[in-house]
């Protein structure tokens, strides 16, 4: 049976529903006609160039993301811009695209359940609790047994395929892990009221660091990518059973995408 695009949103709201996303994000069905067909489906984290150029080139008819491309109020949709040229070039492949935001965050078995499981926690809890819409942001659990912050940075390094993270250490020994996939430092206070002596999580800044550490929390800075890369391929496999599961007959593919920070 073929899918549509709105089959699809269907199915994707079930598994991220849109209810969770927070108040300011840009969460859902963004580019496309519902009605269009749909054989072939790419996921990926953003709607970058690498990933618009493989959707091209496989012939897929809808890209499924955890960033979404448009989030303020557009003004033009053309070539100025390297962002509303891959928006231009979408619209001209016919390429629908569906973003999975802050409700794939939030949701039970997403962005946090994934990369809690990539570094071996145990017992989670969530981080943050979003009373307004039932999320639940980020996540606390524990080590199967306490190690030595050096240690668990290659761990967190090596379990996320990175070539490098960011430590640093305020003296803790590891064994209750907070973590937020993506920009999470806005939620020290809560990894500290949760009693987390370690905090991983992405886009980390000095003066916010400074705050952590000298208020006894350790720190790890995964990178904003590399802490949300591994629910892509989750999502896809989620996909893939829902769809087989509704009979229709689209193909899952997940795309390449490079990691944007190396150490030199």
């Amino acid at each position: 049976m073929s899918a549509t695009v709105n089959d699809i949103v269907k199915i994707m709201d079930s598994i991220a529903p849109r209810n969770l996303a927070e108040e300011w994000d840009n969460a859902g069905f963004l580019i496309g006609r519902g009605n269009s067909s749909i054989k072939k489906i790419m996921v990926a984290l953003d709607v970058s160039p690498e990933v618009v150029q493989q959707a091209v080139g496989q012939k897929a008819d809808m890209l499924i993301t955890h960033h979404p491309p448009i989030f303020k109020p557009l003004k033009n949709i053309c070539d100025s811009s390297w962002q509303s040229d891959l928006l231009l070039k979408c619209i001209e492949n016919g390429i629908a695209v569906y973003s999975a935001h802050t409700s794939l965050d939030s949701v039970l078995g997403g962005v946090n359940d994934v990369l809690a499981e990539k570094l071996g926690l145990e017992k989670t809890v969530s981080l943050v609790k979003n009373d307004a819409n039932c999320g639940a942001l980020g996540r606390v659990g524990y080590l199967p047994q306490k190690m030595e912050f050096e240690k668990f940075a290659q761990v967190v390094k090596e379990a996320l395929g990175l070539s490098f993270v960011t430590g640093i250490s305020a003296g803790k020994t590891v064994y209750k892990v907070a973590l937020c996939g993506g920009a999470g430092i806005d939620f020290i206070a809560e990894a500290l009221e949760q009693g987390a002596d370690t905090y991983v999580t992405g886009d980390i800044k000095y003066h916010e660091a400074q705050n952590a550490v000298f208020s006894g929390l350790n720190l790890i800075d995964a990178t904003h990518q590399g802490t949300e890369l591994p629910v892509v391929a989750v999502l896809a496999d989620k996909l893939s059973l829902r769809l087989a599961a509704a009979g229709f007959a689209a193909q899952v593919l997940t795309a390449r995408e490079t990691l944007l920070f190396k150490q030199y």
